[in-house]
């Protein structure tokens, strides 16, 4: 990561311990108003109230609700296409260019391979072609991975995944959690890029958020990026600066639980 604007950027995202906090909220670009997200500005203003360090959202949110995003980092979502009524909810495609999100204003981009599935080849070339466009725009990459159905999600699976992911030129990577800290150690240690860990399913464990990405950082991990589990729980703020503590501070769960 040598160029400076990719630095400065990262530098939005990133404390400077080298982790972050990230929500995503761009489940509206394929789910539509899932609970928690049907009022977009009341949950931006969450995250900016307990301290989020980035958000992920779509270009519409963020051309819309720039002006209340305040320190957070911004972190544009490039690819989707088929919506819950789709038949194949793994034919993504990129929206936006670099352009675009320069345009925007955004820190980061984000986009999906999906790895085992029809869709495989054609969304690393994608990953890796836009991780090129990225470079000549000071824009730093952001690749999640995904199994297509079928796959199973183990620790071997998500070590594969995520060196993919690097290998294809991001600079960061985006992917499951699974085993405890010294199993998960197993994908930190092949990756050579920072690790942000995804959250899946919303858990009726009102800790559960706080479980993973303890593990996730005593494993090597660099944060978080949770979605459901966080504007979806009964106290998406206290729960947000539980996890900031978890992340930066170094606390502990049992340390952190009493803010829920």
């Amino acid at each position: 990561m040598g160029s400076p604007g990719k630095k400065i950027r990262l530098n939005r995202i990133f404390g400077n311990d080298g982790r972050t906090l990230i929500v995503p909220i761009d489940h509206g670009l394929g789910s539509g108003p899932i609970a928690g997200l049907e009022q977009s500005p009341k949950i931006i203003k969450m995250l900016v109230s307990g301290g989020v360090d980035a958000v992920l959202t779509a270009y519409g949110v963020a051309k819309k609700y720039a002006p209340i995003f305040g320190k957070m980092g911004l972190i544009l979502r490039m690819d989707g296409g088929p919506t819950d009524l789709a038949k194949d909810p793994e034919n993504t495609d990129l929206m936006c260019t670099v352009e675009d999100a320069v345009r925007i204003g955004a820190d980061a981009v984000i986009t999906s391979i999906w790895l085992g599935g029809d869709h495989e080849s054609r969304t690393m070339k994608q990953a890796t072609k836009l991780a090129g466009q990225c470079e000549k725009w000071g824009m730093p990459l952001i690749v999640e991975t995904f199994m297509s159905s079928g796959v199973e999600v183990n620790i071997e699976h998500i070590a594969l995944a995520s060196r993919v992911a690097a290998e294809l030129g991001a600079d960061v990577v985006k992917t499951y959690l699974r085993g405890d800290a010294k199993t998960f150690r197993r994908v930190t240690d092949a990756c050579f890029r920072p690790i942000v860990i995804l959250g899946g399913k919303r858990s009726d464990d009102e800790l559960q958020a706080l479980k993973w990405v303890k593990t996730a950082i005593d494993a090597g991990a660099a944060g978080s990026c949770i979605g459901r589990n966080v504007f979806q729980h009964r106290n998406p703020v206290g729960l947000i600066r539980a996890l900031r503590a978890i992340i930066h501070d170094g606390v502990g769960v049992e340390g952190v639980s009493s803010m829920l």
